[in-house]
Protein backbone atom coordinates (compact mmCIF):
# COMPACT_ATOMS: atom_id res chain seq x y z
CA UNK A 1 0.00 0.00 0.00
CA UNK A 2 2.84 2.42 0.86
CA UNK A 3 4.34 1.68 -2.50
CA UNK A 4 1.13 2.46 -4.35
CA UNK A 5 0.72 5.81 -2.59
CA UNK A 6 4.35 6.76 -3.28
CA UNK A 7 3.96 5.81 -6.94
CA UNK A 8 0.76 7.84 -7.19
CA UNK A 9 2.44 10.92 -5.64
CA UNK A 10 5.37 10.66 -8.02
CA UNK A 11 3.03 10.47 -11.03
CA UNK A 12 1.03 13.45 -9.80
CA UNK A 13 4.22 15.52 -9.30
CA UNK A 14 5.52 14.61 -12.73
CA UNK A 15 2.22 15.39 -14.40
CA UNK A 16 2.01 18.66 -12.45
CA UNK A 17 5.58 19.54 -13.41
CA UNK A 18 4.90 18.75 -17.05
CA UNK A 19 1.75 20.85 -17.04
CA UNK A 20 3.60 23.84 -15.53
CA UNK A 21 6.49 23.44 -18.00
CA UNK A 22 4.09 23.24 -20.93
CA UNK A 23 2.17 26.35 -19.98
CA UNK A 24 5.41 28.35 -19.54
CA UNK A 25 6.84 27.15 -22.83
CA UNK A 26 3.74 28.17 -24.75
CA UNK A 27 3.69 31.73 -23.31
CA UNK A 28 4.94 34.49 -25.64
CA UNK A 29 8.44 35.80 -24.77
CA UNK A 30 8.52 39.21 -23.10
CA UNK A 31 9.75 42.06 -25.33
CA UNK A 32 12.76 44.26 -24.73
CA UNK A 33 11.42 47.50 -23.29
CA UNK A 34 14.72 49.35 -23.94
CA UNK A 35 14.74 48.61 -27.70
CA UNK A 36 15.73 51.70 -29.67
CA UNK A 37 17.72 53.26 -26.81
CA UNK A 38 20.97 54.76 -28.22
CA UNK A 39 24.18 55.97 -26.65
CA UNK A 40 27.94 56.39 -26.92
CA UNK A 41 30.83 54.66 -25.20
CA UNK A 42 34.19 56.44 -24.88
CA UNK A 43 37.34 54.28 -24.56
CA UNK A 44 41.09 54.16 -25.28
CA UNK A 45 41.56 57.70 -23.95
CA UNK A 46 44.83 59.62 -24.11
CA UNK A 47 46.16 63.17 -24.02
CA UNK A 48 48.00 64.42 -27.12
CA UNK A 49 49.46 67.76 -28.22
CA UNK A 50 48.96 68.25 -31.97
CA UNK A 51 50.60 71.19 -33.69
CA UNK A 52 48.45 74.26 -34.35
CA UNK A 53 48.48 76.65 -37.29
CA UNK A 54 51.10 78.91 -35.60
CA UNK A 55 54.77 78.33 -36.37
CA UNK A 56 57.88 80.25 -37.31
CA UNK A 57 59.75 80.05 -40.58
CA UNK A 58 62.21 77.20 -41.05
CA UNK A 59 65.77 78.30 -40.25
CA UNK A 60 69.07 76.40 -40.45
CA UNK A 61 69.63 74.54 -37.19
CA UNK A 62 73.09 76.09 -36.94
CA UNK A 63 71.35 79.06 -35.24
CA UNK A 64 71.83 79.26 -31.49
CA UNK A 65 68.22 80.31 -31.01
CA UNK A 66 64.85 80.39 -32.78
CA UNK A 67 62.41 83.16 -31.96
CA UNK A 68 58.76 83.63 -32.75
CA UNK A 69 57.06 86.97 -32.33
CA UNK A 70 53.62 87.39 -33.76
CA UNK A 71 50.11 88.58 -32.99
CA UNK A 72 47.76 85.97 -34.35
CA UNK A 73 45.03 83.50 -33.59
CA UNK A 74 46.04 79.94 -32.89
CA UNK A 75 43.48 77.32 -33.93
CA UNK A 76 43.00 73.57 -33.69
CA UNK A 77 40.05 71.64 -35.10
CA UNK A 78 38.82 68.21 -34.06
CA UNK A 79 39.51 65.25 -36.31
CA UNK A 80 37.39 62.16 -36.86
CA UNK A 81 34.06 63.92 -37.30
CA UNK A 82 33.59 63.09 -40.99
CA UNK A 83 30.28 61.31 -41.48
CA UNK A 84 29.03 62.01 -37.96
CA UNK A 85 28.89 65.82 -37.94
CA UNK A 86 25.31 65.86 -36.62
CA UNK A 87 26.36 63.74 -33.63
CA UNK A 88 29.62 65.55 -32.82
CA UNK A 89 28.07 67.63 -30.02
CA UNK A 90 26.76 64.55 -28.20
CA UNK A 91 30.05 62.71 -28.70
CA UNK A 92 32.13 65.63 -27.36
CA UNK A 93 29.75 66.03 -24.38
CA UNK A 94 30.21 62.34 -23.51
CA UNK A 95 34.01 62.63 -23.98
CA UNK A 96 34.13 65.79 -21.82
CA UNK A 97 32.45 63.91 -18.98
CA UNK A 98 34.73 60.93 -19.47
CA UNK A 99 37.92 63.05 -19.42
CA UNK A 100 36.67 65.53 -16.77
CA UNK A 101 37.72 68.40 -19.05
CA UNK A 102 35.73 70.16 -21.75
CA UNK A 103 36.57 69.19 -25.33
CA UNK A 104 34.99 70.64 -28.44
CA UNK A 105 35.00 70.75 -32.20
CA UNK A 106 37.57 73.55 -32.25
CA UNK A 107 39.79 75.83 -30.17
CA UNK A 108 41.11 79.28 -30.98
CA UNK A 109 42.94 81.96 -29.05
CA UNK A 110 44.24 85.36 -30.12
CA UNK A 111 47.37 86.68 -28.49
CA UNK A 112 50.75 88.25 -29.11
CA UNK A 113 53.50 85.69 -28.67
CA UNK A 114 57.20 86.25 -28.21
CA UNK A 115 59.25 83.14 -27.52
CA UNK A 116 62.83 82.07 -28.01
CA UNK A 117 64.01 78.45 -27.90
CA UNK A 118 67.49 77.01 -28.32
CA UNK A 119 67.74 74.10 -30.74
CA UNK A 120 69.94 71.11 -30.06
CA UNK A 121 71.89 69.43 -32.83
CA UNK A 122 69.76 66.61 -34.32
CA UNK A 123 71.56 64.05 -36.45
CA UNK A 124 70.46 64.27 -40.08
CA UNK A 125 68.30 67.37 -39.49
CA UNK A 126 69.27 70.69 -41.05
CA UNK A 127 66.24 72.91 -40.42
CA UNK A 128 64.33 73.93 -37.30
CA UNK A 129 61.25 75.98 -36.48
CA UNK A 130 59.10 76.79 -33.45
CA UNK A 131 55.49 75.62 -33.29
CA UNK A 132 52.60 76.12 -30.87
CA UNK A 133 51.11 72.85 -29.62
CA UNK A 134 47.70 72.63 -27.94
CA UNK A 135 46.33 69.95 -25.60
CA UNK A 136 43.76 67.61 -27.11
CA UNK A 137 42.08 64.37 -26.11
CA UNK A 138 42.28 61.34 -28.36
CA UNK A 139 39.62 58.67 -27.88
CA UNK A 140 37.60 55.95 -29.52
CA UNK A 141 33.84 56.58 -29.60
CA UNK A 142 31.37 53.79 -30.20
CA UNK A 143 27.72 54.43 -31.01
CA UNK A 144 25.40 51.65 -29.85
CA UNK A 145 21.71 50.86 -29.96
CA UNK A 146 19.63 48.40 -27.93
CA UNK A 147 17.72 45.91 -30.11
CA UNK A 148 15.07 43.31 -29.29
CA UNK A 149 16.53 39.92 -30.15
CA UNK A 150 14.08 37.10 -29.42
CA UNK A 151 12.60 39.00 -26.50
CA UNK A 152 16.00 39.80 -24.97
CA UNK A 153 17.73 43.18 -25.03
CA UNK A 154 21.00 43.10 -26.93
CA UNK A 155 23.42 45.98 -27.53
CA UNK A 156 24.47 46.37 -31.15
CA UNK A 157 27.36 48.54 -32.36
CA UNK A 158 26.33 51.10 -35.00
CA UNK A 159 29.85 52.47 -35.63
CA UNK A 160 33.25 52.94 -34.00
CA UNK A 161 35.52 55.92 -34.82
CA UNK A 162 38.67 57.60 -33.50
CA UNK A 163 38.50 61.28 -32.55
CA UNK A 164 41.03 63.91 -31.51
CA UNK A 165 39.29 66.89 -29.91
CA UNK A 166 40.99 70.04 -28.57
CA UNK A 167 40.35 71.02 -24.96
CA UNK A 168 38.58 74.37 -24.73
CA UNK A 169 40.94 75.84 -22.12
CA UNK A 170 44.29 77.38 -23.10
CA UNK A 171 46.68 74.51 -22.52
CA UNK A 172 49.57 75.21 -24.89
CA UNK A 173 53.30 74.95 -25.21
CA UNK A 174 55.90 75.98 -27.75
CA UNK A 175 58.40 73.45 -29.02
CA UNK A 176 60.85 72.92 -31.84
CA UNK A 177 60.28 70.87 -34.99
CA UNK A 178 63.16 69.59 -37.09
CA UNK A 179 63.47 68.49 -40.72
Amino acid sequence: MNRTIASGLTSALLVGGLAVGTSSASAAPMGCTDAGHKGYTISDKSTVYPGTNLFSDWVPDTNSSVSYEHSATGTLTASGTAGVEAEAGAIFAKASTSFSVTVGKSWSHSQSWTYTLHPTDKAGKKWVRMRLFHEAKKFKAQKWIVVNQGGACKTQTVWTKWFTAPVTKNSNYWNLEYK
